[in-house]
């Protein structure tokens, strides 16, 4: 998986560099005792740079230089110390080096390359990295500054550095396969004042939101090249690829880091990701100088005690030989096809890192990246897939199932809306007047929303207001005065929790789904006032399941929160589309 750090200062970096990424003293390494380093990114290629990281390179990137020329490309802010408001002592902020994104392997994986010698397993691991950091810089921006938006570049460049032990736990380093990836805090623009460049600070956001869809990227990546090597896999708890042939005793004692992480959050009585990022901070052991011999060593010792698990996994992968996916462009269409109706369940507009995550979850170690991205790009230019607008660096997608929903709800609630002045009223004016009159405890803007849904003659009416403004009230002397002209209320929502709001209205509620479950009930001419709570949250299909559902009696009231208002305020009288019809 990929994690990413907070960003590292210029000394960080350069010390991190020294004694962590590239330190011959502070790192094992089973290969060789340089470690595995090398350049990534589209700038490192514009620069020249290939093969091992040099130290002077790294320092001067880390302090926003030019590798070469030292030309400071970003401004520099050195950290000062001065006296602020009120007399206190201020420290402000020294340059941003750029950011540790971490690629881990799954312990099994580590454990067959590491203590199963098989180097190949470790060449996949790389080839993996490197493709999801091609992914990832698709979407490096440049902070402008200002009031301006970030502007999207496509270009970073990076330092990657492969290592192969976690931690040492009691002087045990156990096998971990992972790769540190250095990205600098600088990228490129191409509408610069000189020679239509210039570069600019990079703009993290839109790399922080690609972490979950870079590690999707590095973990199908990594499926298809094992399956290819002759490893037999299972999905881990957490979606990632495990080789099998493990026993889960060897793999905990292969992870006594992750075991001393654990025991420490327990002892504290806390949890959560923040908190265990904390805990491996203070339950850090000094790292110490063992020789790739003495390493391996320890290794072998373990999984001695455990059988020699490693070796019989490798040994069974290299006999059963390369294996080939079957019709991996079919397995692509299947989870693309998967991925569009799991995402568009719930929202109508998808970011493309969403669906293609979604698919390269569902088709992991049966089709590759590639011929997902192939399958997505070919319904794109069919019109399946259909953009709408751009969010950040990534586009937005709806479906044509989706905009002909849409349309249809619009049209089915226009259509219930146009209605004779002839026609009645939600609640007579008798009805209302005694009703309203039995709540002097309304305030101004409750009273006004209560008076004009009483008043409406449309199918479909609406009621908006944050959180605190009342609608918990309001919906009460709806529900009241409603009962009293004959209707039978009954309250949704899209999530339980949500419909319970709705029973301190005093009215019958469940869960939309629930309700549509029950299939479609005969027209018995009764008058029925259906109240849809937190409507924006129910998904287009189940608001178009439900809308064809009306009779001729039965009127809705939606209920959403405006986020921009104080107030309450009836609505327009149909529901507001979110794609484009």
């Amino acid at each position: 998986m990929l994690t990413i750090s907070k960003p590292l200062s210029a000394s960080q970096a350069q010390t991190y560099h020294v004694r962590e990424f590239a330190s011959q003293k502070q790192n094992y390494w089973s290969r060789d005792q340089q470690g595995h380093s090398e350049w990534q990114g589209r700038l490192a290629e514009q620069w020249g740079l290939q093969g091992g990281v040099g130290s002077e390179h790294f320092a001067r990137l880390s302090e926003g230089q030019h590798p070469h020329t030292e030309e400071q490309l970003v401004r520099h802010q050195v950290s000062r110390t001065y006296e602020g408001k009120f007399g206190r002592e201020v420290t402000s902020a020294e340059h941003r080096a750029g950011w540790d994104a971490t690629f881990s392997a799954p312990k099994s994986v580590s454990i067959t390359a590491l203590v199963g010698g098989d180097d190949r397993v470790r060449e996949a691991h790389g080839e993996s990295v490197r493709a999801a950091l091609r992914e990832l810089e698709r979407y490096t921006q440049a902070r402008i500054g200002n009031v301006h938006a970030p502007e999207t570049t496509g270009k970073f460049i990076a330092a990657t550095f492969e290592h192969d032990t976690a931690r040492p736990v009691d002087g045990y380093a156990a096998p971990q396969l992972h790769t540190h990836a250095v990205i600098f805090n600088m990228t490129e623009r191409e509408n610069g004042p000189e020679n239509g460049k210039q570069m600019r600070a990079l703009q993290p956001h839109e790399m922080f939101v690609s972490q979950r869809y870079a590690t999707a990227v590095y973990r199908s990546e990594l499926a298809v090249r094992l399956e290819k090597l002759g490893y037999e896999l299972e999905r881990g708890k957490h979606g990632q690829p495990e080789v099998k042939g493990y026993t889960k005793e060897y793999l905990e004692a292969s992870s006594p880091r992750r075991e001393q992480i654990k025991d420490h959050l327990r002892e504290q009585g806390i949890d959560g990701a923040a908190a265990a990022q904390i805990a491996a901070h203070h339950t850090r052991d000094r790292k110490e100088l063992l020789s790739p011999g003495e390493v391996l060593q320890r290794h072998r010792e373990l999984a001695a005690q455990y059988g020699h698990q490693a070796d019989r996994v490798v040994a069974h992968a290299r006999q059963h030989g390369q294996y080939q996916v079957p019709e991996p462009e079919v397995q692509a269409k299947q989870a693309v096809t998967w991925a569009r109706d799991h995402v568009f369940e719930r929202s109508a507009v998808q970011d493309r890192r969403a669906i293609l995550e979604t698919a390269l979850v569902r088709g992991m170690g049966e089709t590759t990246y590639a011929q997902l991205r192939q399958e997505f790009e070919r319904r794109i230019e069919a019109g399946e897939f259909r953009e709408v607008s751009h969010v950040g660096a990534g586009r937005q997608y709806t479906t044509a199932v989706m905009v002909r929903m849409e349309r249809e709800i619009v049209g089915r609630m226009q259509e219930g809306n146009r209605r004779d002045y002839g026609d009645p009223m939600l609640v007579s004016p008798q009805v209302r007047i005694a009703t309203e009159d039995r709540h002097p405890e309304l305030n101004a803007s409750q009273r006004q929303a209560v008076d004009e849904i009483f008043l409406s003659r449309e199918k479909v009416v609406g009621l908006d207001g944050i959180a605190g403004a009342g609608k918990t009230t309001t919906l009460f002397v709806v529900r009241e005065g409603a009962e009293a002209e004959g209707y039978r209320v009954e309250g949704f929502a899209p999530t339980s929790r949500a419909a319970q709001k709705l029973e301190e209205a005093g009215m019958e509620t469940s869960t939309l789904q629930k309700h549509l479950v029950r299939g479609q009930q005969p027209d018995t001419g009764e008058k029925r006032l259906y109240v849809l709570d937190e409507s924006s949250l129910a998904s287009t299909r189940q608001v178009h399941e439900f809308v064809n559902r009306l009779h001729a009696n039965d009127r809705v009231l939606l209920v959403g929160d405006g986020g921009n208002t104080s107030r309450l305020r009836p609505g327009g009288p149909s529901r507001s589309s979110r794609t484009p019809v």
